[in-house]
């Protein structure tokens, strides 16, 4: 769609104006007529804001976000008189993509763990990951997939190794983008499997932007007799697909815009993202490879490993996938993690654990400190350049952005106000994130 989607008032009588820019799944920009327009008003203006979705956000889903950030951020920077550049004039912009298109279990309701319908919406959703699943299997594997794993809620350890097979040849075939670590074997995913179906969270989480990986007691998923439960190999995958969907959108879709922004233009260029949409803007930032910086960066509850940014990764002698991307933002990164964030702290390092990453021969099975997220534990491997912080009470505290750091990890378990700064994975449009919004943005 061309012109803006929503004009936010600003003091003086301007606007902040929010375009909106779809993409679909490879990264392919489906609303070319507002990215000319966003183009074709840089000249006027003295700030864009890129954000990114994350994880399961439908078109409704990520305008809400976008939303409650940007009005909340507007109305904090008036209730506390936060300086802006003397060319302040924002521009805003949404990107909406193909996170998932189906409901995890627990987002539509109690019912759900116990629906006895065969076309309940358990049913459903779980067709639609086996759908979303087969359709990067090629023709000679799809078949027998769909034999082994269709309608079944457990299957036996050969069954489930064959199965194990054909998802990571598809998925899973190359070295992870963040980290460098090669897939694991099909022999290594079933340890992965058992444990994912036999828990070690003792509660499903309520939070819509949740990984797709059920465990559990309270799941209602667990394997029986010893078998596998096919289901969370299908969610699995799912976090597999989405994650690379969101690098791919960022480097076919988002990448050539934040080239055009900074090769074109001198407006300051701040990006924001949450759990997957930070890889969307991470992977846009590096292969745009601008001949300027963009001016700041702020990642919530990135669903990224923690070693991305490391000049060696684990003692491996290789670079995280994202230790470029330092280089290229003005002022420090600020990045939250959060004990509260139970995908990233429970889930992620699991669904996302690969063959070999620190020793030789070390499998690290389920080991946060090697496979863990960025949002979920912070940072490793960025000693001397980096920092952990408090996140800062907003009103009265502040962060020091100055000196040789580049990273800055926000503590969003702390306490401010009696409640978590951060408390969950999509807990992240809130006064402790709009006050570190402010602290990149401000002129001081």
């Amino acid at each position: 769609m061309s012109g803006p989607f929503q004009q936010f008032p600003l003091d003086g009588g301007s606007t902040a104006d929010l375009y909106l820019l779809r993409y679909d799944q490879d990264g392919g920009l489906r609303s070319p007529l507002a990215e000319q327009e966003i183009k074709d008003r840089l000249a006027g203006v003295g700030d864009v804001f890129l954000f990114s979705h994350g994880w399961n956000n439908v078109f409704a889903q990520a305008l809400d976000r976008y939303r409650g950030f940007i009005g909340g951020f507007i109305a904090q920077r008036q209730q506390f008189a936060v300086p802006v550049p003397p060319d302040y004039k924002p521009l805003l912009i949404g990107v909406v993509w193909p996170s998932t298109s189906f409901l995890m279990p627990w987002e539509a309701g109690p019912k759900i763990a116990a629906d006895p319908e065969p076309d309940g919406p358990r049913a459903r959703q779980v067709e639609e990951m086996l759908g979303l699943v087969t359709g990067s299997l090629g023709a000679e594997t799809d078949p027998e997939f769909v034999e082994l794993v269709d309608g079944r809620s457990v299957i036996d350890a050969d069954a489930a190794l064959r199965a194990a097979e054909i998802v990571l040849g598809a998925l899973r075939a190359g070295p992870d983008p963040d980290d460098g670590s090669p897939p694991p074997t099909a022999e290594e995913f079933l340890t992965v499997w058992a444990a994912l179906d036999g828990g070690g969270v003792a509660a499903a989480p309520a939070d819509p932007d949740d990984f797709g990986v059920a465990r559990g007691a309270s799941s209602g998923l667990l394997a029986a007799g010893g078998g596998f439960d096919p289901r969370n190999l299908l969610r699995a995958a799912t976090v597999w697909k989405m994650k690379a969907r969101a690098g791919e959108v960022g480097s076919n879709g988002v990448g050539p815009l934040v080239a055009h922004i900074l090769r074109e233009s001198g407006v300051r260029l701040h990006l924001v993202g949450h759990s997957f949409g930070a890889k969307v803007l991470l992977s846009a930032l590096a292969v745009a490879a601008p001949s300027r910086p963009a001016r700041s960066m702020l990642l919530l509850q990135a669903a990224v490993n923690r070693w991305c940014f490391a000049a060696d990764v684990a003692g491996t002698g290789r670079p995280g996938g994202y230790h470029a991307v330092l280089d290229l933002v003005d002022r420090p990164l600020l990045t939250t993690f959060s004990a509260f964030d139970e995908p990233l702290t429970k889930v992620f390092h699991l669904a996302m654990r690969g063959s070999q990453l620190g020793e030789p021969g070390v499998a690290a099975f389920g080991d946060p400190e090697l496979y863990g997220a960025l949002g979920g534990f912070g940072p490793a491997g960025v000693e001397g350049i980096s920092a952990r912080r408090p996140a800062a009470v907003p009103g009265r505290e502040r962060y020091d952005l100055g000196g040789a750091l580049r990273v800055i990890a926000v503590d969003g378990g702390v306490e401010i106000d009696g409640k978590p700064a951060v408390a969950g994975h999509g807990e992240i449009s809130n006064p402790a994130t709009w006050w570190a919004m402010h602290a990149l943005v401000r002129p001081d």
